[in-house]
């Protein structure tokens, strides 16, 4: 479990917000990507992409691969000020894909990792 500073518990028992008993969230080129419980990884778009790109405005998948590996194209998007494809950081077998990305593109513009995550991975062995 991640360690949180002592402001952060005064913080959280006076808002009433528990402290998460997922593991931190890693980043690699602007792909956050983070442990479940289930030992999958479920990634998402990192803010380091949105002050890059500013506004998505654009995302689709350029593959329905079943698996991937490090570095395979995992989501093409396009925002106000450019255009980029992001790398998977991992390898595994793809176990779901968010179906919101395609038909609501505003769900990548939420800071929300439970909203915005792209796919969930079962890592390789």
């Amino acid at each position: 479990m991640a360690k949180i500073s002592i402001w952060q518990k005064i913080i959280n028992f006076f808002t009433g917000k528990k402290q998460s008993a997922q593991a931190p969230a890693q980043v690699k080129d602007g792909i956050w990507y983070r442990k479940e419980a289930d030992g999958n990884y479920l990634l998402g778009i990192d803010k380091s992409v949105y002050d890059l790109m500013g506004k998505i405005t654009f995302a689709d998948f350029p593959n329905q691969l079943d698996t991937i590996e490090v570095d395979d194209d995992l989501l093409d998007i396009e925002g106000d000020k450019s255009v980029e494809t992001l790398k998977s950081p991992i390898s595994g077998r793809i176990v779901a894909r968010n179906k919101e990305i395609g038909t609501d593109i505003e769900t990548l513009n939420k800071p929300d990792p439970q909203v915005n995550w792209i796919v969930k991975v079962q890592p390789a062995a």
